[in-house]
């Protein structure tokens, strides 16, 4: 008897398949804005430009080959709990243990795999994803998320791009575009980027980002003096032929944090 075959998909089929809406509870407990915190505030940051080169095109220009051939096992990392609703960014993690970080984890594994004659030629260090404290920890806090090299090992390693998560409620891309300065949430949006350009800078990593249930958001230092500029949102549920969804967004990000003579400002 003919055993059963298993399906396979592309790493760019993989990667933009649009993630479901999470629900939110409806009353998010106090405190509703962002922890002030005495090591970084929004004062920080100095000024906020625009990343137009973080786009679908320019992943597919660097890495379509690679991204359209390869194939890898269809896997479905869904839970019974998914649809749960949440409240707090501890709870969003658990949402990227079961719409993300797998994938990100299987993709990269995948892509440096099939690179692996050229990574040398390449300049590249095969990273995965993980926990923030999967990289090593410097000074008293440390970032959501990582990128680590593999060879490393954990909690070794420097993080190359930090994450951040955090709820729609507390943190959105929109609020950059606030009319009054002292707008609380011209506030909050500069305060969660200081939090994690203090991580970018702890750690020397040139990228990061900040996802919530709502987009992911991709930050790079432009220098040690609080200057970044941002990508343009990516929605949760944007996803399909010729879209950068939030898992593709992460993996590119990935690559970008490989990359060992550009990771680290």
């Amino acid at each position: 008897m003919e055993s059963d075959k298993i399906e396979t998909e592309s790493l760019l089929e993989n990667l933009c398949v649009g993630l479901p809406t999470i629900a939110l509870k409806a009353d998010i407990p106090t405190p509703k804005w962002n922890t002030l915190n005495p090591y970084f505030g929004a004062e920080d940051i100095t000024e906020i430009v625009d990343w137009p080169e973080f786009n679908y095109n320019t992943i597919i220009h660097r890495y379509g080959g690679i991204l359209n051939s390869k194939k890898i096992d269809c896997v479905d990392f869904s839970a019974p709990w998914m649809h749960t609703e949440v409240w707090h960014k501890s709870q969003l993690d658990t949402r990227l243990d079961e719409l993300v970080r797998p994938h990100i984890i299987r993709t990269l594994r995948a892509a440096f795999e099939e690179l692996e004659p050229q990574t040398q030629q390449l300049n590249l260090n095969p990273v995965t994803f993980g926990h923030g404290t999967t990289a090593i920890t410097i000074g008293l806090f440390w970032p959501d998320t990582s990128f680590t090299t593999v060879a490393e090992g954990y909690a070794q390693g420097k993080n190359r791009a930090p994450g951040v998560l955090g709820i729609s409620p507390k943190w959105s891309s929109e609020w950059r575009h606030s009319k009054f300065s002292n707008d609380q949430h011209h506030f909050q949006y500069n305060q969660t980027l200081a939090e994690l350009n203090f991580y970018m800078d702890g750690h020397g990593a040139r990228c990061g980002y900040v996802l919530t249930d709502a987009e992911l958001v991709v930050v790079k230092r432009l220098d040690t003096n609080g200057r970044l500029a941002v990508s343009a949102p990516i929605p949760w549920k944007t996803g399909g032929n010729g879209q950068l969804s939030v898992r593709l967004g992460l993996w590119y990000l990935g690559m970008l944090a490989a990359e060992e003579e550009n990771w680290a400002l």
